[in-house]
């Protein structure tokens, strides 16, 4: 019996202890799953922490087109770009020498330096532009430090030349093209609305105003929006109408490459056929010319033959004078 009560105590703690051991395996593999899920949450959180940090960095907003995201709550800008695999241009550091003011009302951007107690009170260029309606209409941002693009993809499968990141999905940037890197594939009859609202909120330039911007202002350049009825210091300048111009409006007017074809624009060109019509006037003159000599010739030949004929009336006269003069003679003579 005490055998039997001895069996079942050993059987008792090795049951225990399995149990135990069990347990501790099952906790043990319990936390390893766990560690490793919360290895994969954080790992998944410093992956969305460095993405957006980097979004924040490059201050690029992704626009989901298909959920109709509202970014900060505003229109989303029908240019805004999608990431690219392109890299943008590093910018120099350094103080800035410019200040830029764009006037949503007028549809003009002001550029000011400094004067001389460092406020930026000279007004020494103004573009024309067009703003839209998620533009901002009051506040000062910085430009980005690394600049910007000279061919930036935009939202509806078009594309801008020079533009600068001002702050998120609003940028500087040309009259959007239709095709990547062509320069003949302006969409002239949205260069016609600037000086107009026309963009959905990027700030719309010619191309040689989006590329002084683009050369010239460095990373932390202020750029302040703002109403006014008065376009600024400069007044509102003007650009060329191109829709009309056939041949010439799928290109910016503005743009310098040397393959413009407006840099030609108003030339005359040399008729073809004009050295044959001098050549039959020169004829023309030549013949008449001929006609003359015959004409003076005929005069002068007939004043002769009228001289020949005078000279012989005169002789014939002189003859019959001389004659009438014998026959006096022989009468005198007769009678005497």
């Amino acid at each position: 019996m005490d055998k039997k009560i001895k069996i079942n105590k050993q059987r008792l703690i090795l049951i225990s202890v399995i149990l135990v051991l069990l347990v501790v395996i099952i906790t043990i593999i319990v936390k390893t799953v766990s560690d490793r899920k919360s290895e994969q949450v954080y790992a998944q959180q410093d992956k969305i922490q460095n993405l957006y940090e980097n979004n924040e960095e490059n201050d690029i907003l992704l626009v989901n087109v298909e959920e109709n995201v509202v970014i900060e709550n505003q229109v989303i800008e029908n240019e805004v770009v999608e990431i690219k695999t392109e890299e943008p241009k590093t910018s120099n550091t350094g103080k800035t020498k410019y200040k830029l003011e764009v006037n949503c009302e007028q549809n003009v951007v002001n550029v000011y330096t400094k004067d001389a107690n460092g406020e930026y009170t000279n007004c020494v260029k103004a573009m024309l532009c067009s703003v839209g309606p998620a533009t901002p209409t009051s506040g000062t941002y910085s430009l980005k430090k690394y600049g910007g693009w000279e061919w930036k993809g935009l939202f509806g499968d078009v594309f801008g030349q020079y533009a600068t990141q001002i702050t998120g999905n609003i940028l500087f940037h040309s009259v959007p093209y239709t095709e990547k890197g062509n320069k003949a594939s302006l969409e002239y009859w949205e260069y016609d609305k600037l000086g107009t609202p026309a963009s959905m909120g990027c700030v719309r330039l010619t191309v040689k105003n989006a590329k002084w911007i683009y050369d010239n202002c460095m990373a932390g350049t202020p750029v302040t929006f703002y109403e006014d009825s008065n376009p600024g210091p400069l007044g509102k300048p003007t650009e060329q109408k191109i829709s009309s111009e056939t041949g010439y409006n799928n290109w910016d007017p503005t743009d310098p490459d040397p393959n413009n074809p407006w840099r030609n624009y108003g030339e005359e060109e040399e008729p073809q056929e004009e050295p044959q019509n001098n050549q039959e006037e020169s004829n023309i003159e030549e013949v008449e010319n001929i006609e003359n000599s015959e004409n003076t010739e005929n005069i002068e030949n007939s004043e002769n033959v009228e001289n020949i004929e005078n000279s012989e009336d005169a002789e014939n006269i002189q003859e019959n004078n001389e004659i009438e003069e014998n026959v006096q003679e022989n009468k005198e003579s007769n009678n005497l």
